[in-house]
């Protein structure tokens, strides 16, 4: 199973505006055989959430108060902060691809939430886009040695209807 879940319906969760066209023009390219707004293929960083979700190997250091996250695609690193802080203001924050990460621990499962996303970044690899009111938060479970399910909801009231929730299941 895996990210695209979500998009391998029907049906298809509901998208607003620019979002809405996108998806009906992403869907067009891909019965042509067409790439659609190839943010990756442009050479631009994958980002929140694509690099959670594809085939690249991701390596993760865990400290006391941080885990870094270092991508196989291109080395991009992702911090996740554990050390209690609150996220940066809104006039503050600096939008990045992999926004920013605050992680806590609800017994065995690490919960990330993640904001201050640019909203140059996509959704997935077709070209489906966010805004920067884009929320995720992910729900990490070590099932046993060498397997991880990862369950995700992304939220964002400007692009969706609705949140959007599907977990990825290591086989």
């Amino acid at each position: 199973k895996g990210f695209d879940t979500w998009r391998s319906g029907p049906p298809y969760p509901k998208f607003k505006g620019e979002a809405a066209k996108a998806f009906v023009e992403s869907e067009a390219a891909k019965k042509k055989g067409q790439d659609y707004r190839d943010w990756i293929g442009q050479c631009y960083p994958a980002g929140m959430p694509v690099i959670m979700t594809r085939v690249w190997p991701i390596a993760m250091i865990q400290l006391p108060t941080a885990i870094y996250m270092v991508s196989g695609f291109e080395n991009e690193i992702r911090i996740i902060y554990l050390d209690g802080r609150k996220f940066t203001p809104e006039d503050e924050v600096v939008r990045t691809y992999d926004g920013e990460s605050i992680g806590r621990w609800e017994g065995d499962t690490l919960v990330v939430d993640t904001i201050g996303l640019t909203d140059r970044g996509g959704l997935d690899t077709t070209g489906t886009g966010h805004s920067e009111d884009l929320r995720v938060e992910e729900r990490f479970h070590r099932r046993d040695y060498g397997h991880m399910d990862l369950a995700v909801t992304m939220t964002d009231p400007k692009i969706f209807t609705q949140p959007i929730k599907f977990i990825v299941v290591e086989e």
